[in-house]
């Protein structure tokens, strides 16, 4: 769906705030606009792997079991290996303080963030009970995104570009004067605007599945562009 959103147009021979190159010879500016909504065909998971140990090398471990387990079942998803982004393990100490006496260590906590690129939106509940399986225990984020958004920019941008064609031509008969050539062009490029579904705890996954897919329906994503031009009057 689409829709052009007039912005401000000036027919004058001084300049004014905009950046683009002003002729000496009348001319007139505009400003041409277009908004794209776009369907997602992909996401991004984004979870987290955490273990809590008395020793390092154990929460280390605990961590590698999760996430072998975790690769092991993407496969029956259609998930290949390379759609896999895996963090770098960070092992940390964890503290408790209790009042007025000297912190304690608890442990230690190793901790790896993956991204998973879905492709096949209809088996996101299916990922997300694989993660569960396999131990994972948070969902921080889950980005939807496309697979081409070159394609969908380009349509936004010449569309943006007939809009300030149009308002061009009509701005030029509606002052009785004669539309000639463009003089100057000014592009700010845009990018489309990411959408982010709400993260949930896996356990309150688990405990309210269909919650959880509310919380993860998808929606529309906006792409915009704008074009400044300059036009002589003949």
């Amino acid at each position: 769906m689409w829709r052009s959103v007039f912005s401000l147009c000036l027919f004058c021979s001084s300049a004014t705030a905009w950046a683009v190159a002003l002729p000496e010879a009348p001319h007139l500016l505009v400003s041409g606009y277009a908004e794209q909504k776009v369907e997602p065909d992909m996401l991004t998971l984004r979870v987290a792997v955490t273990a809590l140990e008395k020793k390092g090398i154990d929460a280390k471990q605990q961590v590698d079991s999760r996430v072998a387990a975790f690769f092991g079942q993407l496969e029956g998803l259609g998930i290949k290996r390379s759609d896999v982004e895996a963090g770098n393990l960070v092992i940390s100490p964890e503290y408790q303080y209790p009042q007025n006496r000297k912190a304690e260590l608890v442990g230690y906590r190793a901790q790896r963030q993956l991204a998973v690129k879905l492709y096949q939106l209809d088996k996101l509940s299916q990922l997300m009970d694989t993660a569960l399986k396999s131990g994972l225990e948070s969902v921080s984020q889950i980005e939807f995104g496309l697979k081409d958004p070159l394609a969908a920019r380009e349509q936004a941008r010449i569309s943006a570009v007939e809009d300030a064609r149009a308002k061009a031509l009509s701005l030029a008969k509606a002052f009785g004067v004669t539309l000639g050539k463009v003089y100057s062009i000014e592009y700010r490029s845009a990018t489309p605007t990411p959408v982010y579904a709400r993260g949930l705890k896996m356990g309150a996954m688990a405990a309210a599945p269909e919650a959880a897919d509310a919380s993860y329906e998808q929606h529309e994503i906006s792409i915009s562009d704008n074009v400044e031009a300059v036009f002589l009057l003949d």
